[in-house]
């Protein structure tokens, strides 16, 4: 897709960097491709891939549903005005207490554990309850990533399901899983629908939720989802990444150079961590021309104290590359705000947005007085 090269450059002249550009205009192109490859079906956005409240607005405006794991991302459905029945609430490790409160809003909550259905049995308000389960799926993803494989620690396991239903006792609200995220091959949600379309027919479930981590254009998983899962209606979808990644960028400046290969910017892990987590390949653009450099390949690094903070290897972006140049790290919209951290000292970057082709600020930078505020 076009980079939107000046939007960028006027983005960091005004507001600094580091800086996020998120273009909800692209992003909510992103979720309505997905309502057209599965018609009728729930588009739940899974708000832990970006949490910024314009997007959400936005999104919630145009009527998509949001897929949430704890109560302050609750809250922020909320606060965007959208309405319970297309809330799914998820969490593997959620406090009884959030789990009742959750419940109490109207939103489908998943028990991913059978110690968290008791709790939501019990709960004072019977709302919707529905399960998440454990597939025991190998997702050919990267292991950190791989929420479907038999030993993790997400959903009922296959053996449990029987008891599931019986304490639960009426049909469940929904039934579901979430093998895994950036899975490039559809091959496993052919399979995971194949599990879930026997489950729902099993347990009479009035919705079937085949989760996220789609690493690709919707059509392709869908055509593989479809195969067992025809009636697109009943269907929940909870894409993340494939909504937000390409719609965003990581705008950071050249500080520092080193003879033996290092572009140092003013962005590093607290600011992306997905390649030092994952080892993923972000593409990084020259914007504006720094200082000149040698014609070479070169390691973009970070300003912190580790010394696995890398945002890209072998790049050749030209002479122009020095300090003061200026660059976009692109497909950074999910999960850089969100994993973005405060180590070594760092404040959180502003975060600005492209809303009907008009730039504006979203998201403050982080200042200190907002960090010691909140010692005791």
């Amino acid at each position: 897709m076009t980079l939107p090269r000046e939007a960028l450059v006027e983005a960091a002249e005004r507001w600094g960097t580091p800086l996020y550009v998120t273009d909800l205009d692209r992003a909510a192109a992103n979720a309505h491709a997905w309502r057209t490859a599965l018609p009728g079906a729930l588009v739940a956005y899974a708000v832990k891939a970006n949490p910024d409240q314009a997007l959400l607005d936005r999104l919630a405006g145009e009527g998509f549903g949001f897929e949430v794991v704890g109560p302050i991302e609750l809250a922020l459905a909320e606060r965007a005005g959208c309405p319970p029945e297309r809330m799914v609430v998820n969490g593997v490790g959620q406090a009884d207490a959030d789990l009742r409160d959750a419940l109490a809003t109207g939103a489908l909550v998943n028990a991913e554990s059978l110690g968290a259905l008791e709790t939501l049995v019990s709960a004072p308000s019977r709302g919707r309850i529905g399960l998440r389960i454990n597939p025991a799926l190998d997702a050919a993803t990267h292991p950190h990533l791989a929420t479907g494989s038999a030993g993790a620690k997400f959903g009922i396991a296959l053996d449990e399901i029987p008891a599931a239903l019986e304490r639960l006792g009426d049909p469940p609200a929904s039934i579901g899983a979430h093998i895994g995220s950036a899975i490039a091959d559809p091959g496993p949600y052919r399979m995971l629908a194949s599990v879930l379309a026997s489950l729902a027919e099993r347990s009479g479930a009035e919705r079937i939720d085949i989760g996220g981590g789609f690493g690709g254009k919707p059509e392709a998983f869908a055509s593989a989802i479809r195969e067992h899962l025809a009636e697109t209606g009943r269907l929940i979808v909870e894409p993340g990444r494939s909504v937000v990644a390409d719609a965003g960028w990581l705008v950071t400046r050249v500080v520092r150079v080193q003879a033996r290969g290092h572009i140092v910017a003013d962005a590093g892990m607290t600011e992306l961590l997905r390649p030092m987590l994952y080892g993923a390949r972000h593409p990084v653009t020259l914007l504006a021309g720094g200082a000149p450099i040698a014609e070479r390949s070169w390691t973009l690094s970070g300003p912190v104290c580790e010394a696995g903070d890398v945002l890209a290897r072998e790049l050749d972006l030209g002479t122009d590359a020095g300090e003061g140049a200026l660059l976009a790290i692109g497909e950074a919209g999910a999960y850089g705000l969100a994993m973005a951290s405060g180590y070594n000292g760092r404040l959180r970057p502003a975060q600005a947005v492209i809303d009907g082709g008009e730039l504006r600020l979203s998201r403050r930078r982080e200042t200190l007085s907002d960090v010691i505020g909140r010692d005791a």
